[in-house]
């Protein structure tokens, strides 16, 4: 079903659709009035998992290995991405929305 969406929106906007695939993304979660601070965990998962990179191409445990992404870059990416006229188009995963986060738009 995702790869069903992703062709048919790379189809309909070839120069200017933009598909974000964050993975597991964290930040602190809210549920009722407890507040869940996946960050504790998801932050140096990223930093451990910036490392195994190169495993990510490893068939069945590759994923594994994707590292999380905060949930702030995601949100930048996504502004950027639905605002900048230059940004580019087409699939950007969580080492380009960390790329991406990380530059400072005009």
């Amino acid at each position: 079903m995702q790869k069903a969406a992703e062709t048919e929106l790379l189809s309909k906007f070839p120069y200017g659709g933009v598909i974000l695939r964050p993975g597991f993304i964290y930040g602190t979660r809210s549920v009722g009035n407890m507040k869940l601070p996946l960050g504790v965990i998801g932050s140096p998962l990223e930093t451990v998992l910036q490392v195994a990179k190169p495993l990510n191409q490893i068939p069945l445990i590759g994923p594994l290995l994707t590292p999380p992404v905060n949930v702030t870059a995601v949100a930048k990416v996504a502004v950027r991405a639905a605002t900048d006229p230059v940004f580019p188009p087409g699939i950007i995963d969580v080492y380009g929305i960390q790329r991406y986060s990380q530059h400072k738009s005009n």
